[in-house]
């Protein structure tokens, strides 16, 4: 079990601690206090040498857990739900960010650039997200990349809401992809997810990430989700993936950069 740090490289972002300027402060940040890997923020690749930024994960002996791609959808309006060059646009930065795992050695998230969907249209979009992502699971499989399709709460998306329904997507619609992985973000379970163990037992050897945020998506210790238990259970199903947190900066910043490497410490211990 590993644990990672949200770290963005070009926009600013509720979940990372740094300023994309202080990029590499933050990279010291997660070294220092403990962590093994940085999950990062990349939106698209116009200013962003991957290898370099290989070199400075390296430096501090760091990995990278895994590429966050949600920014593009906001920033551009671009998803796997819209349609000619919106669609092209998202399908071509998917394959982007495949190639920067490759560097990176990280898996990929697919968050909110899948689409937001539209209510009463689920099946509809399912079938019709499904097809937009063929050409990018096969592009996937050919590099050896893990693609993460997120669980995310019914009041940001209509489409893979808990972790049964993205398990669901990728046995029955994507065809069981041995590059498709779930990630579970226990902000998002509080709300869909109120059975944890069921939860972690229908996703299996699918669960490949986990991000860490309190019930009300602040840091962790600051709600009411019961961490240790849920940990726990993970180490009893041997999990070996990275735990990223993923959470907003509060209470405080200064909250967020001095009590995560304690959380870090007592989550190994158990």
């Amino acid at each position: 079990m590993k644990f990672s740090g949200t770290i963005t490289l070009q926009y600013s972002t509720i979940f990372s601690p740094f300023q994309p300027e202080e990029y590499t402060e933050g990279l010291d940040w997660l070294a220092e206090s403990g962590f093994d890997g940085a999950e990062l923020c990349i939106s698209n690749y116009e200013n962003v040498d991957v290898k370099e930024v290989k070199k400075e994960l390296d430096k501090r002996e760091l990995g990278c857990s895994t590429i966050s791609t949600g920014q593009a959808r906001a920033l551009e309006d671009i998803s796997l739900l819209h349609e000619g060059d919106a669609l092209k646009k998202a399908q071509k930065r998917m394959q982007q960010h495949i190639d920067a795992a490759v560097i990176l050695g990280s898996k990929v998230t697919l968050g909110l650039l899948r689409g937001l969907g539209t209510p009463g249209k689920e099946q509809e979009e399912k079938k019709r997200l499904a097809e937009n992502l063929d050409t990018v699971f096969d592009y996937a499989e050919q590099k050896g990349v893990t693609i993460l399709l997120e669980a995310i709460n019914r009041y940001e998306t209509t489409l893979f809401n808990s972790a049964l329904s993205v398990v669901d997507f990728l046995e029955k619609d994507m065809g069981n992809p041995a590059c498709g992985g779930v990630l579970w973000d226990l902000f998002h379970a509080n709300i869909e997810d109120a059975q944890y163990k069921e939860a972690i037992d229908c996703m299996g050897d699918k669960l490949r990430h986990v991000h860490l945020a309190d019930s009300n998506r602040m840091f962790p210790g600051y709600g009411h989700t019961d961490f240790f238990s849920i940990v726990k259970e993970l180490k009893k199903r041997n999990y070996q993936n990275y735990l990223s947190f993923e959470c907003l900066n509060e209470p405080s910043l200064a909250i967020v950069r001095n009590e995560s490497g304690r959380w870090i410490e007592a989550l190994r211990r158990l």
